[in-house]
C-alpha cells in the first residue's frame, strides 16, 4: 500500500487548507492509499517534514502556491533526494502549477493526484535554497517587496502592475558582474529575472522556448525600465517575445554567478519571497523533482 503525506499550513487566514487536506485524504484512502495529514507549525517545520518524507512515504502532497512548493523542495534538497510531489494549488498566482498545467480548481487538482503521473522536472537552486519558478533582483524585486500579502489576496496579479507603475518613476540601476557559459561581463541593469519554466507571474506564454525539463535557467536582463517603455515591454511580455525587445539581454545557462558591484546591498527574491543578498550562484538540478501532472501533459512532453 502506497503511503502519502499531506502537509498544510492551518494558520489563521488559511483555514480552508484543513478541509482541502481531508477531502484529498478521503479520495486517496477510498482508492487504497494510506494517508497521513500534518498541519505544519512553521516554515521550518514544513521543511523538516519534507526532508524526512523520502524515508517514510511514497508521495508528498502540498497545498498552496509557489512559496509552499518551495518549502517542500527545500526539504528535498536537504535530503538529497525527492519523492513524487503532488500539488493542490492554493496561492494567488500559482505560477509553477500553471507551467505544469496542474488544475487550479481544487477538486480537479485532488483528482489529479490519482489520475496524473509523475514527470521529471528541473529545480533551480542557490545552495540549499530552491528556486521552483523564478528569481528576481533589481526593480522587479523592489516591486514585489512592496506588495503586501493582503493586497495579493484582494487584487491578484494586477496589484503587481499597479505597484510596478509607481516604481517606474524611480531610476535605480544596479552594477552587476554576470558569469555564465564560461564568460564574465560587468554591466548595469534595472531588472534581472531568472526562470525555470515558460511561465512568469501567471503568464504561461512568457517564454515559449523554455520548458520545465529542458535542463536550463533562462536569464533576462533589462537595462532600462521606464514609463515610455512600459507598454512595449508589456506587449512583448504577454506575447512571449520579451527576449526580442530592444534593451533586453537574454541567455540560457546551467549555472550563473551574480556579483554585486554597487555600493548598496542587493537582495534577490526567490518564488516571490525574500531571499538572500548578492553574491549568489544559481544552478539547475536537472530532473531533480517528480511532480504529478495530468497524463495529457505527461504524454505530450
Amino acid at each position: 500500500m502506497k503511503k502519502y503525506l499531506i502537509i498544510y499550513n492551518g494558520s489563521a487566514g488559511k483555514s480552508d487548507n484543513e478541509a482541502i487536506a481531508k477531502k484529498a485524504q478521503s479520495l486517496l484512502e477510498s482508492n487504497g492509499k494510506s494517508v497521513t495529514l500534518s498541519q505544519t507549525k512553521s516554515r521550518d517545520d514544513a521543511v523538516e517534514q519534507a526532508q524526512k518524507s523520502p524515508e517514510n512515504y511514497d508521495c508528498l502532497i502540498t497545498i498552496g502556491g509557489d512559496g509552499s512548493i518551495n518549502t517542500a523542495c527545500e526539504g528535498f534538497l536537504k535530503a538529497g533526494q525527492s519523492i513524487p510531489l503532488g500539488i493542490i494549488p492554493g496561492g494567488t498566482i500559482n505560477n509553477f502549477a500553471r507551467a505544469l498545467h496542474i488544475p487550479l480548481n481544487t477538486d480537479q487538482a485532488i483528482n489529479n493526484l490519482l489520475d496524473g503521473s509523475p514527470a521529471e522536472v528541473d529545480l533551480g537552486a542557490v545552495g540549499k535554497t530552491p528556486m521552483v519558478s523564478s528569481l528576481t533582483l533589481g526593480r522587479l524585486a523592489d516591486i514585489a517587496r512592496n506588495v503586501k500579502d493582503d493586497e495579493k489576496k484582494r487584487f491578484g496579479k494586477m496589484i503587481y502592475l499597479v505597484k510596478g507603475f509607481k516604481e517606474l518613476f524611480t531610476n535605480r540601476s544596479y552594477k552587476l558582474k554576470i558569469t555564465a557559459n564560461d564568460r564574465s561581463e560587468v554591466l548595469r541593469a534595472q531588472i534581472l529575472l531568472i526562470t525555470t519554466t515558460n511561465s512568469v507571474g501567471g503568464f504561461i506564454a512568457f517564454n515559449p522556448d523554455a520548458s520545465y525539463d529542458d535542463d536550463y535557467l533562462h536569464v533576462f536582463l533589462l537595462k532600462s525600465f521606464t514609463p515610455m517603455k512600459l507598454l512595449t515591454y508589456l506587449s512583448y511580455f504577454i506575447t512571449g517575445n520579451l527576449k526580442n525587445a530592444q534593451g533586453v539581454r537574454y541567455f540560457k545557462t546551467k549555472t550563473v554567478k551574480i556579483d554585486n558591484l554597487s555600493k548598496r546591498d542587493i537582495q534577490a527574491r526567490i518564488d516571490g519571497d525574500p531571499a538572500i543578498s548578492l553574491p549568489i550562484t544559481v544552478t539547475t538540478k536537472s530532473d531533480f523533482l517528480q511532480v504529478i501532472v495530468p497524463r495529457v501533459e505527461r504524454e505530450g512532453s
